[in-house]
């Protein structure tokens, strides 16, 4: 595709807001994702935006933390890195913040005042 990372996380997250179900396809085989339906999840949600609030390079691996908005509004952290044909796919995803969710968010720690991880 010749994208680099930051081009594919915000085409993840535009795929999110719009609700287009072809966000799987940014998984990588055996992607861990904490919970396993963060993706359903997020899908479920009504998101006015989104931003990218933090990059970060360790080797070939690119760490995104994207802050989806809305009436519930959470930061996922995603760890992207180049398949063997250069696409850039999701190795591991997890929720790092939720603000405003009155009804259990997902979360990959159990009870609601999991703290925020870097």
């Amino acid at each position: 595709e010749g994208t680099g990372p930051e081009q594919a996380a915000r085409a993840h997250a535009e795929r999110i807001v719009g609700r287009d179900a072809r966000v799987q396809e940014d998984l990588a085989p055996g992607a861990e994702v904490a919970p396993p339906d963060l993706l359903e999840w997020l899908l479920d949600r009504q998101f006015a935006g989104f931003e990218l609030v933090a990059h970060a390079r360790i080797g070939a691996h690119h760490i995104f933390k994207t802050k989806f908005i809305g009436s519930t509004t959470l930061v996922v952290q995603a760890r992207w890195a180049a398949a063997a044909g250069g696409r850039w796919c999701i190795r591991e995803a997890e929720v790092a913040r939720v603000e405003n969710e009155p009804a259990g968010p997902p979360t990959a720690t159990s009870g609601p005042a999991s703290p925020d991880r870097v």
